[in-house]
C-alpha cells in the first residue's frame, strides 16, 4: 500500500509549518510576555533598581499548546539598587524553545540604569544593556522533500546544504529611559542597537531587526465613598512595540485591591492578530504571583488553546510602607504580608 500524506505524524505537519513560517520570516520578533508587569526589565531595562530593594522573578510561558510545543519560554531576572551611586544594576536571560525544541534562542544581559531626581516629584532613569544571545538550530530534525520517503514515509538521507555551525552566538546591545511621578509612568526602549547578524550561514546574513517600545501607565486610586482607607487601585496602561516589519499595540487596565489582582487587555498586531488576555493574580508586601491567559480571537484562533503564562516576583527585602509602583502596591485598609 502507498504511503499516504494523511499518515504523516501530526506533530511532524504543525512542526513543519511552524518552520515554513520561521524560515520566511527570521527575523520575526522577540517573544513576548502577557504580564510586563511582571517582568518589567524585559519591556524596558530602566526600571532596573527602581524598587530600591532587591528584585528577583521567573515567568513560564507555553504559547500555542495545541500545536505541539509551538513556543515555550523560559524568562528569569535579578535587579537592586545602589544608594551610593544613585544606581540600578540587574541582569536577565531567557530561553525560547521553537518548534519542539528545532529551533531555540537564548539571552543574556547585563543592565546599568542611573537615577536623576528631576524635582521631588519627578525621576528619571536611563539605562544601558550588554550582553549576547545564542540561536541553535536542530538541523537533523527538519524533514525536507527530497528526504521523505513517499512509500513507507521514512526520513532519508537530505541534500539540503548543512549550516555551517548550528549555534550562532553574537552580541546584544539595548538602552532605555523610563519617566514617573508615582502616578504617571512613562517608557522608551530600544533592544539590538547593532541590528546583529543572527544567520547560519555566512554567505546570507540575516539581521536581528532593532525593537522599539513605547509605554504609558497612570495609577488612578478609587476610594470608596465614605470610606478613605478602602480603595482600589486602577491602572489603566498601553505598550506599543515595533520590530522589523512587525508592529503589536496592547491596552487594557488592571485593578489591585487588599493585594488582589485582576486585569484585561487587548493586543492587536500588523498581522490583524487578535488577542484577549486575562490576568488574575496575589500581591503579597514582597512577593507577587500571577497567571494569564490569552485567547487567540483572530488569527490562528481558539484552536491553538491560547497561551498560559504564569510569574512569581520577589522583593528580596521589605520596601517599606509604600511603594511607588503600581504592581507593587498594596492598596486597601490592611496591607498583606
Amino acid at each position: 500500500m502507498l504511503y499516504q500524506p494523511e499518515h504523516l505524524p501530526k506533530k511532524s505537519i504543525i512542526v513543519f509549518f511552524l518552520l515554513i513560517g520561521w524560515i520566511g520570516n527570521l527575523g520575526a520578533q522577540d517573544p513576548y510576555f502577557s504580564q510586563f508587569f511582571m517582568n518589567p526589565v524585559y519591556m524596558n531595562p530602566a526600571y532596573a533598581g527602581t524598587m530600591k530593594v532587591p528584585r528577583a522573578g521567573v515567568q513560564y510561558r507555553n504559547q500555542w499548546p495545541a500545536m505541539s510545543n509551538a513556543y515555550t519560554t523560559y524568562f528569569a531576572s535579578f535587579d537592586t539598587y545602589l544608594p551610593k551611586i544613585k544606581s540600578g544594576i540587574g541582569w536577565l536571560m531567557y530561553q525560547d524553545v521553537q518548534g519542539d525544541g528545532i529551533f531555540t534562542q537564548s539571552s543574556f544581559k547585563a543592565i546599568y540604569s542611573k537615577e536623576i531626581q528631576i524635582n521631588k516629584d519627578w525621576t528619571i532613569y536611563g539605562s544601558l544593556t550588554a550582553g549576547a544571545q545564542m540561536n541553535a538550530l536542530n538541523f537533523n530534525r527538519l524533514i525536507f522533500a527530497d528526504g521523505l520517503d513517499a512509500v513507507y514515509g521514512q526520513n532519508l538521507p537530505t541534500n539540503e546544504t548543512l549550516p555551517e555551525n548550528n549555534n550562532r552566538i553574537f552580541p546584544d546591545f539595548g538602552t532605555g529611559i523610563l519617566v514617573f511621578n508615582g502616578k504617571y509612568f512613562f517608557g522608551l526602549a530600544a533592544d539590538h542597537l547593532s541590528e546583529p547578524n543572527q544567520s547560519m550561514y555566512s554567505a546570507y546574513p540575516i539581521p536581528l531587526s532593532g525593537k522599539l517600545t513605547a509605554h504609558f501607565e497612570v495609577n488612578l486610586p478609587w476610594h470608596i465613598p465614605g470610606h478613605w482607607r478602602k480603595y482600589f487601585a486602577f491602572n489603566p496602561n498601553i505598550i506599543v512595540q515595533a520590530q522589523g516589519e512587525e508592529q503589536n499595540i496592547t491596552f487594557g487596565v488592571y485593578a489591585n485591591r487588599k493585594g488582589f489582582s485582576l486585569g484585561i487587555w487587548n493586543r492587536q498586531t500588523t498581522r490583524k492578530s487578535t488577542d484577549v488576555i486575562v490576568m488574575a493574580g496575589f500581591m503579597g508586601k514582597q512577593m507577587k504571583t500571577a497567571i494569564t491567559y490569552d485567547t487567540n480571537i483572530r488569527g490562528v484562533g481558539l484552536r491553538s488553546h491560547g497561551s498560559v503564562e504564569i510569574s512569581i516576583s520577589f522583593l528580596l527585602k521589605d520596601p517599606g510602607p509604600k511603594s511607588l509602583f503600581p504592581f507593587y502596591e498594596i492598596p486597601g485598609e490592611w496591607e498583606v504580608r
